[in-house]
């Protein structure tokens, strides 16, 4: 029964048929025809929300559904390493861990999608089905589906560095310096799990870029933290960089094992530049995750 709440979930959505190849919108629409008002006063809530603060934002149960339903009808995704996940969820768990921090390369607005829906059932099976968290830079939620897709999984909402940003919005330093610190807060108080792109955009050209140094602050929040290198491929096959539309794709994510930030610390020679030591330490790590034609700045 289409409900004026549906309808007006609709409009706002409106031509997302165009996003989708033909054959997956009926598995979308089915989702539509499922929910419930109650379900829909509560995205609209959240998405209304979204964005609209640096820092934390809430997933959605209804995004979660349509995202999972029609992803899974258009990727293939093979994961490795899933055992460096179950051994850092369990430390998690047991609080040998603070926190757990995954760094990726990012080749498309998807690759937390493809990761979450890949893994999805590991987080679920140690207690940590709504944790995911990911940083996210303004863009992405200029646009009602971009920002749609992201609420698939919690936000912190983040200026990017001048240097990458490709946002038209001038921020002053005080607004950055605001929105640094709202994020690094939210790690430490309210975040357990959080997936950081330190190169700070996606790649044109699918290598990866030099991790930036200014993520540091973001990862050196704790030294029971743990950092685990992620390596995506596929998200630019599935969402190419400057089109709207989702194809079918192959996806490949790998895990490597996970480091506490103080083993990462303690193992770097030169403490005077050790920002940009710890970064590329890391970036290294990302790097040998991937084929060696993606390699990059870090061959």
């Amino acid at each position: 029964m289409m409900t004026e709440k549906k309808e007006a979930l609709l409009k706002l959505f409106d031509g997302w048929q165009a996003c989708v190849p033909a054959d997956v919108v009926p598995y979308a629409n089915q989702i539509i025809e499922d929910i419930t008002d109650e379900e829909i006063d509560d995205f609209m809530a959240k998405f209304e929300k979204a964005g609209t603060h640096w820092g934390f934002s809430e997933s959605s149960d209804f995004v979660d559904k349509t995202v999972g339903n029609v992803l899974r009808k258009l990727l293939t995704c093979s994961v490795s390493g899933r055992e460096n996940l179950e051994n850092a969820l369990e430390s998690l768990k047991k609080s040998e861990a603070s926190k757990l921090i995954f760094v990726s390369n990012h080749l498309s607005y998807s690759d937390t999608n493809i990761f979450l829906l890949a893994l999805k059932d590991t987080f679920e099976k140690h207690g940590f089905a709504h944790d995911l968290t990911v940083i996210a830079g303004p863009k992405v939620f200029s646009h009602p589906l971009r920002k749609f897709a992201s609420m698939h999984f919690n936000t912190l909402l983040l200026i990017q560095s001048h240097t990458v940003s490709t946002t038209q919005v001038e921020y002053s330093l005080r607004e950055i310096a605001k929105a640094a610190l709202q994020v690094r807060d939210d790690i430490r108080d309210r975040v357990k799990i959080v997936f950081i792109f330190p190169e700070g955009k996606r790649s044109r050209d699918g290598q990866i870029k030099q991790f930036l140094p200014g993520v540091y602050k973001l990862i050196d929040i704790d030294e029971k933290a743990l950092v685990m290198p992620v390596a995506i491929t596929g998200g630019d096959q599935m969402l190419p960089v400057s089109h709207a539309d989702l194809r079918y794709a192959n996806a490949s994510v790998t895990l490597g094992r996970a480091e506490y930030v103080a083993d990462i610390k303690a193992g770097i020679e030169d403490q005077s530049n050790i920002k940009q030591e710890f970064m590329d330490y890391l970036g290294r790590r990302v790097a040998a995750l991937l084929p060696e034609s993606m390699h990059g700045f870090y061959k």
